[in-house]
């Protein structure tokens, strides 16, 4: 029997070593590209996102000028809670906006679950676009962002340095913000399903604030609704990476979340990532990362090249590795850089 050759990143996320190590960029599409920034120049944030064929456009973008074994549909993690009840905006210099945040018993019942299919088909109609425009190596990737993140922006209104409100509502009204979270969880595993259906072949959880809990907080109110999503998306039999939050903090939390490869924040040496990771006895079966994304803005040539081989000889002793950055590539990010840094992944010899 001819066994089927699996692309580069699926197979580093089910714990093989392929040929070509995986690469690829969170928010590799964005304000950095010049063909991005004519694109939004007619169109806002949301319009883009909720355009099929023009978010599928900027989704290959970078897959044009770099050689990526992956795209990331482009969108927002946003995009539940402006479909469950509030009101989404994008404000010049201050970010999301959510309005009405979620701060009571009466606020939580004031939201709906969305019918993903029926009320909001345009993230799968824009993965089915990209598709087509894939070489057979690349993987098409599905994300949403996990539930205590995306709670967080639901409950503050917007972001936060202090969490203060998140924090008062766990620690005033526990059953409120479980609540929350129950039902993001409902929801986000109904997203994802609908962009598997799509077409997404492997699938991304960001969970950015979850460093912004004590461990204890995170293993209470955080961890019971990452078990129950996670297991509910083992029936797509598709890989899921979640980016457990900056810093390392909450790794040796995460052992009992059924996960295929883990996303370092570059705050965290790769070997001590590792380390905790099989300490935990998490079941985890690649790490991805976790280069500073700041190289990629302020390096010169030969800068981003050292930086990349840390990060691949800090990896060398994981199952496997998909490289990438960090946490973002950022809008001052030079395109010559990244060009670099693959350039010199692909010549690369531990």
């Amino acid at each position: 029997m001819t066994s089927i050759k699996l692309k580069p990143l699926l197979a580093a996320a089910a714990g093989n070593q392929p040929e070509r190590h995986p690469a690829w960029f969170l928010r590799q599409a964005g304000r950095y590209l010049p063909e991005y920034r004519e694109i939004r120049s007619h169109l806002s944030f949301l319009e883009l996102c909720r355009d099929p064929a023009k978010s599928a456009e900027v989704t290959l973008q970078p897959l044009r000028r770099f050689d990526l074994d992956a795209a990331i549909i482009f969108s927002d993690i946003l995009i539940p809670p402006a479909h469950m009840g509030q009101t989404l905006t994008f404000d010049k210099g201050h970010g999301p906006v959510l309005r009405d945040p979620v701060r009571s018993s009466q606020d939580l019942k004031s939201l709906s679950l969305p019918d993903w299919e029926k009320d909001a088909p345009y993230t799968g109609e824009a993965i089915s676009h990209t598709i087509s425009g894939l070489n057979s190596h690349q993987t098409m990737i599905g994300f949403a962002g996990a539930p205590f993140t995306v709670a967080s922006y639901m409950i503050e209104g917007s972001g936060t340095k202090t969490f203060s409100e998140v924090k008062k509502l766990i620690f005033t009204a526990p059953d409120v913000f479980r609540g929350l979270l129950e039902m993001l969880t409902e929801t986000t595993v109904d997203y994802l399903k609908m962009q598997v259906k799509a077409g997404a072949e492997a699938l991304m959880l960001f969970d950015t604030w979850a460093g912004n809990l004590t461990s204890g907080d995170y293993h209470q109110h955080v961890l019971p609704h990452m078990k129950t999503l996670t297991s509910q998306l083992r029936s797509l039999k598709v890989p899921i990476t979640y980016f457990p939050g900056q810093g390392g903090e909450n790794l040796h939390e995460i052992g009992g979340i059924d996960l295929d490869v883990v996303a370092i924040d570059w705050r965290v040496p790769m070997e001590r990532a590792v380390s905790t990771l099989r300490s935990c006895k998490s079941p985890f079966r690649c790490v991805q990362g976790n280069l500073d994304p700041m190289v990629l803005s302020w390096g010169n040539q030969e800068l981003v090249r050292e930086k990349v081989r840390e990060v691949l000889t800090s990896a060398k002793n994981a199952p496997a590795h998909i490289f990438n950055v960090g946490h973002g590539v950022l809008p001052t990010t030079r395109p010559e850089s990244i060009q670099t840094a693959l350039e010199e992944l692909r010549s690369f010899r531990p």
